[in-house]
């Protein structure tokens, strides 16, 4: 067991536990063994094991030491911190030995007016720790700018199997949103997008959420508040392979998040074909769309949605999103799992040694 990725997130499952599922499942399968350490180990199909909760600050740095010891005496050499949430924790794992990589999905920052990001002295304190990982990896380009040591940016990755032939053209919804009902996501956003689009447009545009969580009764509130309960229809998770069939209802989809790393949905709808429409603040999701050739989508700005133009020029992609399907597929396949995940096992390998990797499975 060379390798284990720390994950500290609990009572969450979106794209950064799906990433480190996957990049797990990927270096089992590319000769170097793997697990992840949660308190919640159920959730991940790749290798698991249970460690104490860690779910604040507190818990994570009485817990590393006697973790640390534990992983030590299994063979564990290298120790992936999962996201800004357990990158502090670099320096004790440094201590104990360990060659350390900081994987990180959403960007280093002050705190926003919307009261995301860091406080001054914990913005610090990252930057302090990040000098003790032995290699850093980011889902989102924003950290290149961050850290005062070197960032590499790998990007998110899209798995084969979503590429798969839609059993149904049929398009239901005019724009869809997949995401967490949480603060972060900006959920209240799509929905007064919605609304300004039925002012503007010629027919009824439709809209599908699929989400859980703690925003959601404050969503409901804006749909009815709007007029919108006959034109937005929310529905729960779904399971993630049922996940190809919602997008293909889509003609086009909306993150509209405070920020991002760079979103799993958006690779997924473009996997499947589907333009999008993203906040500038989220990470690399505006520059995947717009800077990224060819053209398959569009940046905002929140305060663009009282804009007719931009209501305007969303309402011509939604009728003109056919003609994108093949440019969002071609982009999708940029970021397959061996060019993002071979990235950070060949960084693995390098750190420890390919041979060193396979003497110890």
């Amino acid at each position: 067991m060379p390798v284990c990725i720390y994950s500290p997130s609990e009572n969450i499952w979106g794209g950064g536990q799906i990433y480190i599922d996957n990049l797990c499942r990927y270096l089992n399968d590319h000769g170097v063994t793997a697990v992840i350490a949660s308190s919640e180990p159920q959730q991940f199909s790749a290798p698991a094991i249970r460690m104490p909760s860690v779910a604040n600050k507190k818990r994570r740095l009485t817990s590393a030491p006697a973790l640390a010891r534990s992983l030590k005496k299994n063979g564990v050499r290298v120790i992936v911190l999962n996201d800004l949430s357990s990158l502090w924790l670099a320096p004790i794992f440094r201590v104990y030995g360990f060659k350390v990589i900081s994987l990180l999905h959403l960007y280093l920052q002050r705190r926003s007016e919307a009261g995301l990001g860091h406080g001054w002295l914990e913005f610090h304190i990252l930057q302090m720790a990040s000098r003790f990982a032995h290699r850093i990896y980011s889902v989102n380009k924003d950290n290149q700018k961050s850290f005062p040591v070197p960032v590499e940016f790998v990007g998110n990755f899209i798995s084969s199997w979503f590429f798969e032939a839609p059993a149904s053209d049929e398009k239901r919804y005019d724009l869809g949103l997949v995401a967490r009902l949480s603060v972060e996501k900006n959920v209240p956003l799509f929905v007064h997008l919605v609304s300004k689009l039925n002012e503007l447009s010629e027919r009824p545009i439709r809209a599908l959420i699929v989400g859980k969580g703690e925003e959601e009764p404050l969503v409901r509130r804006e749909i009815e508040r709007l007029g919108m309960v006959d034109l937005i229809e929310l529905r729960p998770w779904v399971n993630r392979s049922d996940l190809p069939g919602i997008f293909d209802q889509f003609k086009c989809f909306a993150i509209t998040s405070h920020h991002e790393g760079f979103a799993t949905t958006l690779l997924e709808a473009h996997a499947r074909g589907v333009p999008a429409i993203t906040t500038r603040s989220a990470g690399f999701c505006p520059e995947f769309v717009e800077g990224v050739n060819p053209v398959t989508g569009i940046a905002f700005a929140p305060q663009e949605v009282d804009s007719e133009t931009f209501i305007c020029s969303l309402i011509n992609l939604i009728e003109d999103s056919a003609s994108y399907h093949k440019a969002c597929c071609n982009k999708a396949e940029q970021f397959t799992e061996d060019r993002v995940l071979g990235r950070i096992q060949a960084g693995i390998e390098s750190l420890i040694g390919a041979r060193a990797t396979k003497a110890l499975e």
